[in-house]
C-alpha cells in the first residue's frame, strides 16, 4: 500500500500557487522586509523561505547567494508544524540539523530563528529566517522575535495585497470583454463573487449620480442605498489628495486617472487609504458616459508600508539635526503620518508633580495643537501605568474605566483613543510619545512596538546629542584651564630664566612654549583631533602675514600627538622662514601641499614646504634644537628631505597616516 497523501503539503503547494509568488523577479517591498530583519537582529543572513515539496526558494535574501536549495538542507520546513518562531541556537547541536550540509559543509552555518509565513486559512508556506554563522547562546531578545514575527505577517500582507491586486487585473480583463449591454449586471456579479471585500461602482457622468454596492458604502462608511450624488464621496477625500480622485469635470472629458491611492476620512474609523480602478464607457461618439470601477480599503497594507519607510527616513533625519526640539518634531511629523493621526508627538514628564508638558507636535489640519502643559489627572487614572513604566492604550476613551469618566475633558481635545508610551533613561520616566486619534481606534501589538521603537530612538538621538553637548562644554572648561596653566609655566620661565643672558635661547622657549600652547587650543577647540589645515591656518595667524602662504591638500584629521607634533615642526619651519628664509623678505611666500600615498601596504601622508622670494638659502652652520626637531620629522618617525637649492628652502616629511591618527 502507498503511503496517504501529506494533506499539509498539499495545501500549501495549493496556496503557494495561488499566490503566483514562485520563481519571480526580486521586488523591494519583500527585499526591504529581509533588509530590517538582518538590520534588528543583527545577523549577516536573512531570507523569505518558501518551501514547496522538493526545494526551498528564496523571494528575497540577504547575504545569501543561492536563489533556492534542495529540500533536505531546509531547515525552514522543521518550523511549518508550529504557529511560533523556531530558534536553534546551535545548528550543530540540534539532532534535525547537526547533518545539514549548508552546517558541516560552507557556508558552515551555526544559528538560525525563523518566524512562519502563515496564510489566512492557518496554512504555512514557508518562512522569515535570520541565519549567522556563529552559535547564538542567547538567541533573540524578546523585542527582535515580536519584529521578526511581525514582518512574517508583513509578508503574508503583501502576499495577500498582491494576489487580490492579480484579481482585480483579471477582473478588468473579464470586464472589457463582455458586451456592453451586459457590462453592468457582469461588474456587480464578478465584484460579489471573486473580489471578495471589494466594492464596485458606477457613475452616471451626465447626471453626476453614482450606483454603488453595499461593501462600497461600507468602505465610505455611509448606509447602504441605491445611489447617492457622487460629490458626496468626493468631499470625504483629504485636502492633500484631492487631485487624485475624480471629479464631474475630468470624468466629462476623460481625462480623469483610472487607477488611483487616496484618503478619505470617514465618520467612524478616521483616515482610512483607498485604492481604486476603473474603466468609462463612451457612446457612439467617443464621448464618456459612464465610469464603472472597484474600490479596495488597503490602510492596513499602506500603513506597514509606511511605517516601515518611516522608521528608516527617522534614523536618515536625526543624523543630520543637532536640535533636540528638531528632532522631536521631525520623529512626530514622520510618526503622526504614518497612522494617519490626528496627533502625534513628545512631552516632558514631571513625574512628582504629575505633568505634561509639550516638547514638540505634529497636528492634523482638521485638528488644533494642544496647550504646552496638562495635569494627567485631568484626563483620567492612567497615570498610575505611566509610573509603573507601562503603556497606556486605549481604542475608546469612553469605554475604558480609567478614562470613562473624564471622557468629556479628553474629548474636547479631539481625542478619541491614544497610545501612551512611557520612554525610560536609566529608569527614569521623565519623556513621554502619544499617538492620538479623533475617532475610535483597535491599536494592533505591531502598531504599538512601532510607537515604542520611534520613541527609544528620539530618546537616544537626544540622549547622544545631549551627551555631545556636554563633552564640548567640559571641553572648553579644560581647554581654559590648560591655557591658565600655559600661561603660569610662561610666567614662571620668563622669572626664572631672567637672569639668563642669552636671550635668544629664552625667546626660543617662550615661542615654543607657545606654539605647544596653540597647539592644544586646536585640540580642545577639534574635540580631540585637529585638521591639517587648521594648524597651517594657525600658523598664518600667528605669524601675522596675510597672504604669505599659499596651502593646498586633502580634509587629513590628525590625533592628538600627530597634531602636536605637526605644530610644533610648523612653528620652527616658520620661525626659521621670519629669520632667515622667505619671509625675512617682503616678496617671499610659502608654498605648503600634503598628500596622501595609498599606493603601499598603508598609507602614507607626505607633507611639504617651499619657500620662495626669499634670500638664497645655505645650510645652517650649527644645528640647534629646531633643525634636530625638523630632521626627526613628524611624530619622531624621521622620512625627511630637505633642500637649499633654489629657488629656496624646502623640506618634505613622509609618516604613516595610521601612525599620525591615532589616539596616543
Amino acid at each position: 500500500m502507498t503511503n496517504p497523501p501529506d494533506l499539509d503539503q498539499i495545501r500549501r503547494l495549493e496556496l503557494l500557487e495561488a499566490y503566483d509568488i514562485l520563481n519571480t523577479p526580486p521586488e523591494p517591498e519583500f527585499d526591504d522586509i529581509v533588509l530590517v530583519a538582518s538590520e534588528v537582529c543583527g545577523t549577516p543572513v536573512s531570507l523569505v523561505s518558501l518551501v514547496e515539496a522538493n526545494r526551498q526558494w528564496f523571494k528575497a535574501s540577504v547575504g545569501f547567494e543561492p536563489c533556492e536549495t534542495p529540500i533536505e538542507q531546509s531547515v525552514c520546513a522543521h518550523s511549518l508544524a508550529s504557529p511560533d518562531l523556531l530558534i536553534i541556537p546551535d545548528l550543530t547541536l540540534d539532532p534535525r540539523t547537526a547533518q545539514n550540509t549548508l552546517v558541516t559543509e560552507p557556508p558552515h552555518i551555526r544559528f538560525y530563528a525563523g518566524a512562519p509565513l502563515i496564510g489566512p486559512d492557518g496554512v504555512a508556506i514557508g518562512t522569515l529566517c535570520v541565519i549567522d554563522t556563529k552559535p547564538r547562546p542567547q538567541g533573540l531578545t524578546p523585542s527582535q522575535q515580536k519584529v521578526l514575527a511581525a514582518l512574517s505577517r508583513q509578508v503574508i500582507a503583501l502576499l495577500e495585497h498582491r494576489r487580490t491586486s492579480h484579481r482585480k487585473d483579471e477582473l478588468f480583463r473579464r470586464q472589457k470583454g463582455m458586451a456592453a449591454n451586459f457590462r453592468a449586471t457582469v461588474n456587480k456579479t464578478i465584484a460579489a463573487q471573486e473580489a471578495g471585500r471589494i466594492g464596485t461602482f458606477e457613475i452616471d457622468i451626465v447626471t453626476d449620480v453614482i450606483a454603488a454596492s453595499a461593501e462600497f458604502c461600507r468602505i465610505f462608511d455611509v448606509p447602504a442605498v441605491p445611489t447617492y450624488p457622487a460629490k458626496t464621496f468626493q468631499d470625504m477625500v483629504v485636502p492633500s489628495d484631492r487631485g487624485l480622485h475624480s471629479t464631474d469635470r475630468n470624468r466629462s472629458d476623460g481625462s480623469a486617472s483610472m487607477n488611483v491611492e487616496y484618503r478619505i476620512r470617514t465618520a467612524s474609523h478616521g483616515v482610512r487609504w483607498i485604492s481604486r480602478h476603473a474603466v468609462l464607457e463612451q457612446d457612439e461618439t467617443g464621448r464618456p458616459v459612464k465610469m464603472i470601477g472597484t474600490v479596495q480599503d488597503i490602510t492596513d497594507a499602506k500603513r506597514t508600508v509606511l511605517r516601515t519607510q518611516a522608521l528608516l527616513d527617522l534614523g536618515d533625519r536625526l543624523r543630520d539635526l543637532d536640535d533636540i526640539t528638531d528632532m522631536a518634531l521631525v520623529a512626530s511629523d514622520l510618526m503622526g503620518k504614518a497612522f494617519d493621526a490626528t496627533r502625534a508627538g513628545f512631552g516632558l514628564v514631571d513625574k512628582a508633580a504629575e505633568t505634561l508638558t509639550i516638547q514638540s507636535e505634529w497636528h492634523s489640519v482638521e485638528a488644533d495643537a494642544l496647550a504646552l502643559k496638562h495635569h494627567f489627572r485631568s484626563y483620567g487614572s492612567y497615570i498610575e501605568d505611566l509610573k509603573r513604566g507601562e503603556p497606556v492604550v486605549l481604542s475608546d476613551v469612553k469605554a475604558d474605566p480609567r478614562t470613562s469618566g473624564t471622557a468629556n475633558a479628553l474629548l474636547a481635545l479631539g481625542i478619541r483613543s491614544f497610545v501612551n508610551l512611557p520612554v525610560l533613561d536609566h529608569g527614569r520616566f521623565n519623556l513621554l510619545v502619544y499617538v492620538h486619534h479623533d475617532h475610535v481606534y483597535d491599536w494592533t501589538d505591531e502598531e504599538v512596538a512601532f510607537i515604542r521603537s520611534f520613541g527609544d530612538r528620539v530618546q537616544m538621538a537626544m540622549a547622544k546629542l545631549q551627551a555631545e553637548t556636554e563633552q564640548a562644554t567640559l571641553n572648553r572648561e579644560i581647554g581654559h584651564r590648560l591655557k591658565n596653566t600655559f600661561a603660569m609655566i610662561q610666567a614662571i620661565a620668563t622669572q626664572t630664566l631672567r637672569p639668563v643672558t642669552e636671550r635668544g635661547h629664552v625667546q626660543n622657549f617662550e615661542k615654543r612654549l607657545f606654539a605647544l600652547s596653540k597647539a592644544h587650543d586646536i585640540l580642545i577647540h577639534d574635540q580631540g583631533n585637529a585638521s591639517i589645515r587648521n594648524i597651517v591656518e594657525s600658523l598664518d595667524e600667528t605669524l601675522a602675514m596675510p597672504g604669505r602662504i599659499d596651502l593646498d591638500g586633502p580634509d587629513v584629521v590628525l590625533g592628538p600627538r600627530g597634531a602636536l607634533s605637526m605644530g610644533l615642526v610648523m612653528h620652527e619651519l616658520g620661525t626659521n622662514a621670519m629669520k632667515y628664509g622667505a619671509l625675512s623678505q617682503p616678496d617671499g611666500i610659502i608654498t605648503i601641499r600634503w598628500v596622501i600615498d595609498e599606493s603601499g601596504p598603508e598609507p602614507q601622508l607626505t607633507f611639504f614646504w617651499q619657500e620662495s622670494g626669499g634670500p638664497l638659502p645655505k645650510p645652517p652652520e650649527r644645528k640647534g634644537f629646531g633643525s634636530k626637531l625638523i630632521q626627526m620629522g613628524l611624530i619622531g618617525t624621521g622620512g625627511v628631505v630637505t633642500s637649499y637649492e633654489a629657488p629656496g628652502f624646502s623640506v618634505e616629511m613622509s609618516a604613516s597616516l595610521q601612525q599620525l591618527q591615532q589616539a596616543n
